[in-house]
């Protein structure tokens, strides 16, 4: 008896290449074959399945799935990712017991054998990438920053027995304390502004929303993209929504796909981390500043001036380590990385 097929698991299309496929076969009479041509990378099975389901689908999305919904959050995925980099020596039990033991450690493993299955293929793609390519990719992001966070380490020399010294032992706030979300982006010899972010009141947590974005793209991209320019963004479920993939698609802009949790592969975490150390070096006053309304304005200009602070010379440093960085990322079969 011949042994059981193996099923190849493959990526969903998107809503804007299912109307793609479906226009063409519909308004312009291709046939499988030829769409199969123009789309090589797309299985024929793949094509005749989705012109069939066109009119099963409202706004070309697959239909809701039976069963139950994940339990593992994109928050929780990368709260156990940021565990394991804080500590490489944590054990599964003590991941578990930080999602609430909601799932099994085999789902966990699953989920890391997964996140670097992604993490070292995805790379591949760009690996013949010339520096110069490199330089015309437009890197985003979202980031938090809180009074008093960043601070860097400071290192003494002291015995065992004199290591708990009054004097030698820097204190650190703790609980709630004033914070502010930021967008921003950068390729090699460009910078957008560091725009605040602020809630339009429709999230029940108070969150950004797939408008707040919306109306941040279409402000801000159009301005810092030019022709031949490619946007990189997370994978964040508010960039994932059908809203914001519309947008992307009406102003025409070349889409850049990357592998989640990889902060290793995405060079404005760098600039993250050194906006952070400015604000904390340039505004120790801020650190026992009262939490009221003052205090976040200052944080929020803080934040700004520090951003337009960094030299040129650091965003090109960075956009010319991207070749060093996938060749790590393929090297190490996607896991971890000094980047």
């Amino acid at each position: 008896m011949p042994p059981p097929r193996r099923r190849t698991a493959r990526r969903e299309l998107d809503p804007c290449m299912r109307a793609r496929i479906c226009e063409l076969h519909i308004e312009v009479h291709w046939g499988y074959k030829r769409i199969h041509r123009a789309h090589l990378e797309i299985p024929m099975t793949t094509i005749r399945n989705t012109i069939k389901k066109e009119q099963e689908r409202i706004n070309q999305r697959s239909k809701t799935r039976s069963g139950a919904p994940a339990k593992l959050t994109d928050e929780d995925k990368q709260k156990l990712i940021d565990l394991t980099i804080q500590n490489p020596h944590i054990k599964y039990e003590e991941l578990r017991n930080a999602v609430d033991n909601k799932v099994t450690i085999r789902t966990i493993q699953n989920m890391f054998q997964q996140i670097h299955k992604r993490k070292w293929k995805q790379p591949l793609r760009y690996e013949t990438y010339t520096p110069h390519e490199w330089q015309r990719i437009l890197w985003s992001d979202e980031c938090t920053v809180e009074r008093g966070k960043g601070d860097q380490l400071i290192w003494t020399w002291h015995s065992l027995s004199e290591q708990l010294q009054e004097h030698d032992i820097r204190e650190i706030r703790t609980g709630k304390s004033i914070k502010k979300m930021f967008w921003g982006a950068f390729k090699f010899d460009q910078r957008s502004p560091l725009v605040s972010l602020t809630s339009d009141g429709s999230s029940a947590g108070g969150g950004i929303t797939v408008t707040v974005i919306r109306q941040l793209y279409m402000e801000q991209l159009p301005e810092l993209l030019g022709d031949g320019d490619i946007f990189m963004q997370d994978n964040a479920p508010v960039h994932r929504a059908h809203i914001i993939r519309n947008l992307l698609q009406e102003l025409g802009l070349n889409i850049m796909e990357w592998p989640p949790y990889s902060p290793d592969l995405y060079p404005i975490e760098n600039i993250w981390a050194i906006m952070k150390t400015i604000i904390v070096n340039d505004h120790p006053e801020l650190q026992n500043a009262p939490d009221n309304d003052q205090t976040l304005y200052s944080l929020i200009q803080a934040a700004k001036e520090a951003w337009e602070s960094i030299e040129a010379r650091v965003l090109r440093s960075l956009s010319n380590t991207m070749p060093n960085r996938v060749r790590a990322v393929i090297e190490a079969d996607g896991w971890y990385t000094k980047y």
